[in-house]
C-alpha cells in the first residue's frame, strides 16, 4: 500500500488511481444489485414478528426441520461422494474422464429438473417402482417415497453428493505417497494409516464440502416445496415463499428472511475459512501412483464396477426420463402412454411458453454482461494480491451465496414500489438478481484460473516496459479464454435454471422456463413440464459441455 488513500498495491499513480475507479465496478454490481435489495427487506420486518416467529411452536419446527433436512442431506451427500472419491483419485480405467463430467451435470442442472427427474424415476407410477413390479409381480408401487422427508433428502443427495465427491477426491489425490510410506515403514497397517495418516489430511476437504453442501440444502426451495408434500416437511425458504407470494404478508415474509439470512451468512463465513484451509493443504510434490482398476481383488472390482454403475444410473437416469416423457402423451383421458410430438407442437403454438424461452435466454445474456466483466476485475485484483484487504474483499463478493435467491428476490419485491409504473421492470431485476447470484461462481472460476497462470510470461511483459493493466489486457486475459468462457457458461446456466428469485418477482410478461415448468407440475401437465424441462437440458447441457471443456476441478 503506497499511501494512506489507496486501497490497492501498485506502484505507479496512475494506475493506482486506474485501480482506485476499475473496482468499483465489482463493488457496486453487488452494492447495488445485493446489498441493497437484501436492506430493504429490513424496512418490512417487525422485532415483534421476528420475537413471534422464535417463539412459536410450529415456525419454531420449521427452523429444526430445515436444520435437520440439512444435517442429514448433508451426511447421505458425504456418504455417497465419499466411494467416489477415493475411486477418481486411485483408480485409473477406461470412462474415468466420461464419469469426472458426469459429474458435473448437478452443478449445472436446475432445481425445477431435479424435480421432474426424481417424480418420474421414483414416482408411483415411476420408471423404478415399474420395473420393481415387474420383478416382484406386486400389484402397488413397493417403493413409496415422495412428498415425504425420504424425497427431500433423496433429491438433495443427488444435487449435492459430486460436491463431495470432487472436494474430496482432489484433496486425497494431493496426498503425498512419502507419508503413506513413511507411515508403513514403522509398521502401520491400511486401517492405521487411515485414520492416522489420511483422514487428518482429509478432514479440510470432508469439512468444506460438508459446509458448502449444508448451505445448499438449508437453502434449497424447489425440491422441498415441491417433494416435501405440505407444512410437515416445510422450511423457512417455503415459509418465506407463501407469505411473500401467496398470502401476501410482506412484514412476516421480510422478518422470517432475516432469522434465514443470519444463519445462513454465519455458515457461508464458516465454509469461506474452510474453503480456504482445504485448498492451501496437501501439496507434496510426489503424488500416489494411480491403481488399474483390473488389478483389483475380482470382489473390489465387483464394488467398484456397481459404485459407478449407480452413479451413473443416479445421475442420468432423471435426465433420461425427463427427455423420453417429452416425447409422449397419453392417449385419451385414460389411454395408453404413446409416443408424439403433441408437446413440442403446442409450445410452438403457445405465445406464452415460447415467451418464457426467450425471456429465459435473454435474462441469461444479461447475466453474463454483468457477472463476467465484474469477475475478470475482481478475479485480477483477489488473484493478483493487489488488494490492501484480500479476504474482506473476497468475503464481501461471496456475501450473495451466504443470502436466499428467495430473500434477494424478496428485496426486490419491496424495491418494486418505488419505480416508475411505465417502466418494464421485472425482467430488468431479475437480470439483477440472477447476477449477483451467479457472481460468486464466476469470481471464484475466474480467479483460479488467474491464479494458473505462468508467473514468466507476466514478468516478461513488466521487464519490457509494459504497467500491469497493460499486461493484463494485452498478455494474460487472451490466455484467460477457458476460465472466461467456463464462468460465462456457468452464469448463463445459473440464469437459465433459476426459479427462487424469479418466482417472486415474475409477472405474466417475465415468465421463465423454470417458472412454466412449475405451473405445467402445479396443473398435473407433466409431458408438457417434460417437454419445457428438455430444452432447460439442451440449454444447460451446452452450458456443461462448455464448463466441462475448459474448467477444472476447482468449481467453487
Amino acid at each position: 500500500m503506497t499511501n494512506n488513500f489507496s486501497l490497492f498495491r501498485v506502484s505507479k499513480p496512475g494506475e493506482r488511481a486506474f485501480s482506485n475507479l476499475i473496482i468499483l465496478i465489482p463493488t457496486l454490481v453487488v452494492f447495488l444489485f445485493f446489498v441493497i435489495p437484501v436492506i430493504s427487506v429490513l424496512r418490512y420486518a417487525n422485532i415483534g414478528t421476528i420475537r413471534n416467529f422464535l417463539t412459536d411452536s410450529y415456525y419454531l419446527s420449521v427452523i429444526r426441520f430445515t436444520f435437520l433436512q440439512a444435517v442429514v442431506s448433508t451426511f447421505v451427500s458425504l456418504i455417497l461422494g465419499f466411494p467416489g472419491a477415493w475411486i477418481m483419485s486411485h483408480l485409473e480405467f477406461k470412462g474415468k474422464n466420461f464419469i469426472n463430467s458426469l459429474t458435473t451435470v448437478p452443478f449445472v442442472l436446475p432445481s425445477i429438473l431435479v424435480v421432474i427427474g426424481f417424480v418420474l424415476c421414483f414416482g408411483n407410477n415411476g420408471v423404478i417402482n415399474k420395473v420393481l413390479m415387474l420383478i416382484t409381480g406386486a400389484e402397488t408401487p413397493p417403493l413409496k417415497i415422495l412428498y415425504s422427508f425420504k424425497a427431500i433428502i433423496l433429491a438433495h443427495a443427488f444435487y449435492n453428493f459430486p460436491i463431495s465427491l470432487r472436494f474430496i477426491s482432489s484433496s486425497w489425490k494431493n496426498i503425498g505417497a512419502n507419508r503413506i510410506e513413511a507411515a508403513e515403514s514403522l509398521g502401520a497397517g491400511k486401517t492405521k494409516i487411515f485414520f492416522s495418516v489420511i483422514l487428518p489430511a482429509l478432514l479440510p476437504s470432508i469439512i468444506a464440502a460438508a459446509s458448502l453442501i449444508f448451505i445448499y440444502c438449508f437453502m434449497s426451495f424447489a425440491v422441498v416445496l415441491i417433494l416435501g408434500g405440505g407444512p410437515a416437511c416445510s422450511t423457512i425458504e417455503v415459509e418465506i415463499y407463501r407469505f411473500a407470494r401467496i398470502n401476501l404478508n410482506l412484514e412476516a415474509a421480510a422478518s422470517l428472511a432475516i432469522i434465514g439470512a443470519c444463519l445462513t451468512i454465519v455458515f457461508t463465513f464458516i465454509y469461506i475459512k474452510l474453503q480456504k484451509l482445504a485448498t492451501n493443504s496437501n501439496n507434496d510434490e510426489r503424488k500416489l501412483t494411480p491403481i488399474k482398476l483390473k488389478s483389483l481383488h475380482p470382489g473390489a472390482k465387483i464394488i467398484m464396477i456397481l459404485y459407478i454403475f449407480i452413479i451413473i444410473l443416479l445421475i442420468a437416469g432423471p435426465i433420461i426420463a425427463v427427455c423420453v416423457r417429452s416425447f409422449q402423451s397419453r392417449a385419451g383421458w385414460s389411454g395408453n402412454v404413446v409416443f408424439s410430438l403433441k408437446q413440442y407442437k403446442s409450445l410452438l403454438d403457445s405465445v406464452s411458453l415460447l415467451s418464457s424461452i426467450k425471456n429465459s435466454i435473454l435474462y441469461a445474456l444479461g447475466t453474463i454482461l454483468i457477472a463476467i466483466p465484474s469477475s475478470i476485475i475482481a478475479g485480477y485484483f483477489l488473484a493478483k494480491k493487489r488488494l490492501a484487504f484480500p479476504e474482506s474483499f473476497e468475503t464481501f463478493l461471496m456475501l450473495p451465496m451466504g443470502v436466499s435467491s428467495i430473500v434477494i428476490g424478496l428485496g426486490y419485491y419491496g424495491i418494486l414500489s418505488y419505480l416508475p409504473p411505465n417502466f418494464d421492470k421485472r425482467g430488468l431485476l431479475i437480470i439483477f438478481s440472477h447476477s449477483v447470484i451467479a457472481l460468486p461462481f464466476t469470481v471464484k472460476t475466474i480467479t483460479t484460473g488467474i491464479r494458473q497462470l505462468p508467473d514468466n510470461i507476466s514478468e516478461a511483459s513488466l521487464s519490457l516496459g509494459a504497467g500491469v493493466f497493460a499486461t493484463f489486457l494485452k498478455v494474460e486475459l487472451p490466455l484467460l479464454k477457458g476460465s472466461v468462457v467456463s464462468a460465462a457458461a456457468f452464469a448463463f446456466c445459473i440464469s437459465a435454471g433459476e426459479i427462487n428469485s424469479s418466482l417472486i418477482l415474475s409477472d405474466g410478461s417475465s415468465s421463465t422456463i423454470p417458472i412454466m415448468i412449475y405451473r405445467l407440475i402445479s396443473s398435473y401437465n407433466f409431458f408438457g413440464a417434460c417437454a419445457m424441462g428438455t430444452i432447460l437440458i439442451v440449454i444447460c447441457g451446452t452450458a456443461f459441455y462448455l464448463i466441462d471443456k475448459y474448467g477444472g476441478d476447482e468449481l467453487f
